[in-house]
């Protein structure tokens, strides 16, 4: 095991090798037996002895803490929302008025032709007639 894969492997897991992953353990133990070793493993030692350490808060600081914290997002300006209309006019809130216009259209302009095919009573022949590019008569083509 290198210098750096220990002082990696102790940074990642602290000073205690026994709670290391058990394929390097014996390794390390090998490595902290030198005096580098043993100095990492005290390093690491002392800075896991701190983080277990639950820190003491006072009551009244912790609540200034939390008033500030309030404050200063009570601070930040909010994002502008547009107006209604704006938001009414967006692409995602006309689609179905959209559809709902194109259907009437489509209505009316079917309604429209219905007088002028020949076979009225047939509804497939006046949607064929309208929508079908071969239905529509281009004269005599030569």
């Amino acid at each position: 095991m290198t210098p750096d894969q220990f002082r990696r492997l102790a940074e990642t897991w602290g000073g205690d090798v026994e709670r290391w992953p058990a394929a390097t353990r014996e390794a390390a133990r090998r490595f902290a037996a030198s005096a580098e070793g043993a100095a990492v493993l005290d390093e690491q030692g002392r800075l896991d002895r701190l983080l277990a350490v639950a820190p003491e808060i006072d009551e009244a600081r912790a609540d200034r803490s939390s008033l500030l914290v309030l404050q200063r997002l009570a601070a930040v300006p909010q994002q502008h929302r547009p107006a209604w209309y704006r938001r009414l006019l967006r692409w995602p809130t006309l689609v179905p008025a959209a559809s709902l216009a194109c259907s009437a259209i489509v209505g009316v302009w079917l309604a429209g032709a219905m007088p002028y095919v020949h076979s009225a009573s047939d509804p497939l022949s006046l949607m064929s007639g309208v929508f079908d590019v071969y239905s529509i008569g281009l004269g005599s083509v030569q």
